[in-house]
């Protein structure tokens, strides 16, 4: 059975005034209900947080963005809106240089410590291999996957150590792609408020299909 979505309670704080609180759910909501709004909804998130939010600043925001979420889409799971609300803070921090906020706690520090630890070690073992090999590999461990082999434990192990070093390997290329994407995105978005001819507009969405 799907999990619905619990949004954990705002952190007390006078973090955000209810203009603000009111604004940012908004903001969420319009994403949930099209994906056109998502750039403007990254703006008025940026421009709340600033370049250096504290960790209550920011967990309080994803609460927020999680309310406005599911105003629009209430039977979404759990699962996927916690998906969801990753990655739309992923674009907040790349399109303002924002620096996540880190917990002190020393669990969350050696955590943390853990996983950079994990992705160095994949990244060492795949050094040397280009992006298109581990592309061609990952298709290999499908298709063994795909044929029921004996040892599946073990393959699903490889395949998601290689589909990490595809990941990490090529971030900075994907996160070109998406600031680009989105750029042009508003772009279009401004075009087609300002342009009053629907067949100008008509003709647009086709040649986008």
């Amino acid at each position: 059975m799907s999990q619905k979505p619990q949004v954990t309670n705002p952190i007390s704080t006078d973090t955000f005034s209810p203009e603000d609180e009111a604004l940012l759910i908004g903001a969420a909501a319009a994403v949930a209900e099209s994906d056109s709004s998502e750039a403007e909804a990254i703006e008025t998130y940026g421009r709340k947080l600033g370049k250096a939010p504290t960790l209550a600043m920011y967990v309080h925001a994803q609460n927020l963005f999680q309310k406005g979420y599911i105003q629009t889409l209430p039977d979404m799971t759990g699962t996927a809106l916690a998906k969801r609300t990753t990655l739309f803070f992923s674009e907040v921090l790349s399109s303002f240089g924002m620096t996540k906020p880190k917990s002190d706690e020393t669990v969350s520090v050696k955590k943390a410590e853990q996983r950079e630890a994990e992705k160095q070690k994949i990244l060492a073992e795949f050094k040397g291999i280009k992006p298109a090999e581990i592309k061609e590999q990952i298709k290999g461990f499908y298709a063994k996957l795909a044929a029921s082999v004996p040892d599946s434990k073990e393959v699903k192990k490889e395949l998601n150590k290689a589909e990490t070093a595809l990941r990490l390997m090529t971030a900075d290329a994907t996160e070109h792609h998406k600031k680009i994407k989105r750029t042009l995105v508003q772009s279009l978005n401004d075009a087609v408020k300002k342009c009053d001819d629907l067949k100008k507009i008509e003709n647009a969405i086709k040649a986008l299909k």
